[in-house]
């Protein structure tokens, strides 16, 4: 769907057609999905809503988080130590390939809530940070370094707080914002430019954060906040909201 943000008018994109989905991203004259356990990557054309193509890349992981560097688009699985690289040639695409990751990323052991890679961002052409929401040596999350070409991955030393349920990431010059959606706020760190550390410049709250997810930089420099809501029943009189807050 997409949302008119002064009016907070919604209209669909994509008819529903009954497949999950998780993250989003727009890129040119398409629009990027990641199909969460349906294992797949699918594109749509941004303007008619209309698919353009479908990827069935897994058939045992979570399709989570998309992000757009030199022209190819990287998503994340939560449940396999992979992410999947997919060429963009305007408004077409070309084919999927795996990337395995290696160094320090490892998986978490499997259980209920337990999630690998998570949100994803550009750093640079052939470097990505990457967010595991569950520390496998630990009960907080993880940030990496990606180098893109051979997937390896480096550990990004956070100093000043300990991030818990990394979800959604914000990247803008060097201020990295991460979700922390079962927290129910935002880290803001200040990453170094090699993006091998990061330092807590504060956390952000707001009383309408309920299980936050993704966000983005709006009009007049706010932050527009997915409030989930999940582990909610669905219903009529659940207030999905995406949520102003100022940065």
């Amino acid at each position: 769907m997409s949302i008119d943000l002064p009016s907070g008018q919604v209209r669909p994109l994509v008819e529903p057609d009954g497949e999950s989905a998780l993250g989003v991203e727009v890129a040119g004259s398409l629009l990027l999905v990641a199909g969460a356990s349906s294992g797949e990557l699918r594109i749509y054309d941004r303007q008619t809503g209309k698919r353009v193509a479908v990827y069935d890349v897994t058939d045992a992981g979570l399709i989570n988080d998309i992000t757009v560097a030199a022209g190819t688009a990287y998503f994340t699985d939560s449940q396999r130590a992979v992410l999947y690289a997919l060429p963009l040639h305007g408004r077409t695409t070309g084919t999927p390939r795996e990337i395995p990751l290696s160094g320090d990323f490892r998986l978490a052991k499997p259980g209920e809530g337990v999630f690998n890679a998570n949100g994803i961002v550009t750093l640079d052409a052939n470097t990505l940070i990457v967010a595991q929401t569950n520390d496998p040596d630990g009960v907080g999350s993880v940030l990496y370094r990606v180098d893109v070409p051979s997937g390896k991955t480096t550990r990004i030393k956070i100093e000043g707080t300990d991030v818990v349920g990394a979800d959604g990431l914000l990247l803008r010059g060097h201020t990295l914002w991460v979700v922390q959606h079962n927290v129910n706020s935002i880290a803001e760190l200040r990453l170094s430019a090699d993006g091998s550390t990061a330092q807590h410049i504060r956390t952000i709250t707001d009383d309408h954060f309920v299980i936050p997810t993704t966000a983005d930089l709006g009009p007049g420099g706010n932050l527009y906040v997915v409030s989930s809501h999940f582990f909610t029943k669905p219903s009529d009189d659940v207030p999905y909201e995406v949520v102003r807050t100022r940065p």
